[in-house]
């Protein structure tokens, strides 16, 4: 055990139990989520790519200026707390929704929040780990997170089963797990203020080479073809698969990401974060590919699998590769903008994705998403990495 924890931190383990009570809280209310789309407020599937486009994409300045405003301040714990704290007060609220913009607005609310906390939170993650230990810190954070969700898919396939499919006294419940991450926050996290002169408030990328450019433009492209999860659960769904059982699924999914997550973040510590990013981006289109064409059900439940091991592979490391591409002073800035690229693209993608879906049915609408992956991964491949200071090959 002291040798998984090796190289992290007390900041790295706050983070990942701050987001352990938050994915314990938002997973609760995931899975349901379509559901609650579907049968309450009887929404299309453009609906929903929608809500989930408009509310990152509101949320993509913030993630942008909380970063910088990081640097600026050479504080972070404040913005991270500020950014967990939207969350805690408005998730519980989807339980009162009885129009689809109502859920609308409490869902971008939400998404502000963790615009607010997403750039302060990675940066903070950076500063305080061994930077040999990197992908394995962003892989801790990642396995807490999924831990979390777990618990919390099967605490809500409980409370379904006792409460008769009462979605909304599941969303009531999400405000206890949602002030325990307060708790953590207050408690445990420590700031780590630089030395380095504050940073300049530019919305450009000229302080930065254009490695970490093109990252970015790769990141856009692959989030093109990154709709939202709740898609997939649409899909079981449509598929046959009963109300009840798809927080199960999901869950299963979820320890998937959760079991790989630190064993794929110390692999790309000692073999390189790029490799393992790109065979994340491969499973993905795989699994994408797989979910349009098939018509049966168990092998959708294979094909989740298979995604879950993407996230464990891909996603969590790909954050670690921002810290890895940019000085120390500018880190803050550099997640801003990280998270802003991808807030931009989920807009589109997700509305692309319904829309497709609604004409064209799933197929053509999952098949694009592994096309998009495709292509990403042929721009990962040709773009060069530097090495960061410490590492060896962690980016080539």
């Amino acid at each position: 055990m002291r040798r998984l924890f090796r190289g992290l931190g007390r900041n790295v383990v706050g983070l990942g139990f701050a987001s352990f009570f938050t994915d314990l809280a938002s997973e609760m209310v995931t899975p349901l989520f379509p559901l609650f789309l579907k049968k309450e407020l009887h929404a299309a599937r453009a609906v929903l790519g929608a809500i989930e486009g408009i509310s990152d994409a509101v949320a993509s300045l913030l993630r942008l200026v909380s970063g910088w405003l990081s640097d600026r301040l050479r504080r972070r714990k404040a913005l991270i707390f500020a950014g967990y704290g939207v969350g805690a007060v408005v998730r519980p609220l989807i339980g009162f929704a009885t129009a689809v913009w109502h859920l609308g607005a409490i869902r971008i609310a939400d998404r502000i929040g963790k615009g607010i906390r997403l750039a302060p939170r990675d940066a903070l993650l950076a500063d305080s780990c061994d930077p040999a230990h990197r992908g394995k810190a962003f892989g801790f954070q990642r396995a807490m997170d999924n831990l979390g969700g777990v618990l919390g898919m099967l605490l809500a396939a409980w409370m379904l089963a006792r409460s008769g499919q009462n979605l909304r006294q599941v969303f009531f419940w999400t405000a206890i797990p949602a002030a325990c991450v307060l708790l953590v926050i207050a408690v445990v996290l420590r700031d780590k203020p630089s030395t380095a002169p504050p940073a300049k408030l530019k919305l450009t990328l000229k302080p930065f080479d254009p490695r970490f450019r093109g990252f970015l433009l790769t990141v856009v492209i692959f989030t093109l073809g990154n709709s939202s999860d709740l898609f997939i659960l649409w899909r079981l769904s449509d598929l046959g698969l009963a109300d009840p059982w798809i927080p199960i699924v999901w869950c299963a999914h979820t320890a998937i990401r959760m079991v790989f997550a630190i064993p794929a973040g110390i692999v790309a510590d000692r073999l390189g974060r790029k490799r393992v990013v790109l065979a994340g981006w491969i499973v993905y289109a795989a699994a994408y590919a797989g979910l349009g064409l098939t018509t049966s059900l168990p092998v959708a439940f294979v094909l989740v699998a298979l995604y879950g091991l993407y996230w464990s592979l891909a996603e969590s490391l790909l954050r670690a590769m921002v810290a890895d591409l940019v000085p120390p002073e500018l880190r803050g800035t550099a997640y801003g903008m990280y998270w802003f690229a991808v807030g931009i693209a989920i807009l589109p993608a997700n509305l692309l994705f319904g829309l497709v879906w609604d004409r064209w049915h799933a197929g053509p609408a999952f098949l694009m998403e592994a096309a998009f992956a495709l292509v990403a991964t042929g721009m990962l491949l040709a773009l060069p990495l530097r090495k960061p200071d410490g590492i060896a090959a962690a980016g080539s």
